[in-house]
């Protein structure tokens, strides 16, 4: 009943496939505990148990808006990917953060896209999708930030120097080195 409720099916249909993607799956992780798969809405993140971790980690959060400033315009016409794992500390502790600078910079929420992996063996890292296929997904989460469908940079598991800094440097094409830059995906 839970799950049915849940589960919300979209009415676009990928390039690929004649069928419908399936948004905020749920399921269990390795641990027995509810995750989210796939392509998931942010709504879904408000929800328990996700709610739990999300809003505070949300609310606590101290945006630098006078960064944000700086990055507001430079978002124009730029897309975000974020993938993440709700069984996963440093996703539940930098996605909330991520999505409150994005509010403080009014990213429009449609050109947002959250994309949750598992955490089980068979499908680690993976969504039921394969959004994360030629992503190089090492660690979670991985912020990409692309612009007409090519990257540009992404932050990997956390900041260098702060979420805003890191996306200011990225927007400015300046040098930036995201953390496990050097690791490659296991192709398991």
């Amino acid at each position: 009943m839970i799950l049915s409720l849940f589960t919300i099916y979209s009415c676009s249909v990928s390039k690929n496939s004649t069928s419908p993607i399936l948004l905020n799956q749920l399921s269990k992780d390795a641990g027995g505990n509810d995750m989210l798969l796939g392509k998931s809405t942010r709504s879904a993140l408000l929800q328990a148990p996700f709610s739990d971790w999300f809003k505070p980690n949300y609310d606590s959060y101290v945006v630098d808006s006078f960064t944000c400033n700086f990055i507001r315009p430079l978002l124009a016409s730029k897309s975000v990917t974020i993938f993440m794992g709700t069984w996963c500390g440093d996703s539940k502790r930098e996605v909330p953060r991520v999505l409150k600078m994005l509010d403080c910079c009014d990213f429009p929420a449609n050109n947002l896209t959250l994309v949750m992996v598992s955490n089980k063996d068979s499908l680690y890292k993976k969504s039921p999708q394969h959004e994360e296929v030629g992503k190089n997904i090492v660690r979670v989460p991985t912020i990409i930030i692309e612009q007409k469908g090519a990257e540009i940079g992404r932050i990997i598991e956390f900041p260098i120097t702060s979420l805003e800094k890191d996306l200011l440097s990225i927007l400015r094409k300046e040098k930036y080195q995201p953390n496990y830059h050097q690791l490659k995906a296991n192709t398991r």
